[in-house]
């Protein structure tokens, strides 16, 4: 997939959001700093397991994407989601990037619930849990990143993407759970703003990628060879 890089930008990025969103859990992490190697070792495991939830479903997105490419609509998919993931991006542009209403707040709330007991254990598959439990919330930022591993359509590269994003937040994140004062200021707010920008740039990407132009990296020839790029 030719827009892979894109994908840890927007992680990196997008962890200034999460620092608002997810960065109270990683605040509330069992562990004492007195053993610091378990406890900087469970901060590992849970963006580890943070990680690995985007993969999965980063996967299910790309084989889903898969079956449309194999239909022959590859180029309408890659327009389609360039087009929404932009349109998204403009309506959304200064509001909060977490879907609203009850339904979403009903999901989150069930999610937190799960962690609770597990919050109670200082161990290393616990933490590994808290993080997959995390990488299901509710999230704007992590849909917009799903609509583009839907885009590749394969397995592999929706995995890929979403690896990538995940790796792309885990320092903010790691250095959120292990250490907050590190992270004060006013920097994730300015950080923030090119979100937006971001997004913007992987829509029209994705919207060039489809239009099949022959430009190479940028709107390769899909219909010409037939493979994903």
């Amino acid at each position: 997939m030719d827009i892979l890089w894109t994908a840890f930008a927007f992680g990196l990025l997008g962890s200034a959001h999460c620092v608002g969103m997810c960065g109270p859990i990683a605040v509330a992490l069992p562990g004492s700093r007195d053993f610091m190697r378990s406890y900087v070792t469970g901060r590992i495991f849970y963006n580890l397991g943070r990680t690995v939830t985007y993969m999965l479903l980063g996967g299910v997105l790309g084989v889903m994407g898969l079956g449309i490419w194999l239909a022959g609509y590859q180029q309408a998919l890659s327009v389609i989601t360039g087009s929404g993931i932009v349109l998204v991006t403009l309506v959304t542009w200064n509001r909060t990037w977490i879907p609203g209403g009850s339904v979403f707040s009903g999901i989150a709330g069930r999610f937190e619930h799960m962690m609770r007991p597990l919050m109670q254990h200082n161990s290393q598959p616990g933490m590994f849990l808290i993080g997959v439990l995390n990488g299901f919330l509710p999230c704007g930022l992590v849909y917009i990143a799903l609509a583009a591993a839907l885009a590749s359509g394969s397995l592999f590269g929706g995995m890929a993407y979403m690896g990538l994003f995940g790796i792309g937040t885990l320092p903010v994140m790691f250095l959120m759970a292990v250490s907050p004062g590190l992270l004060s200021g006013n920097w994730h707010l300015r950080l923030q703003k090119a979100i937006p920008w971001l997004a913007l740039l992987v829509g029209a990407l994705l919207i060039l990628r489809g239009l099949s132009l022959g430009i190479p990296f940028i709107s390769p020839d899909l219909a010409g060879n037939g493979s994903c790029h």
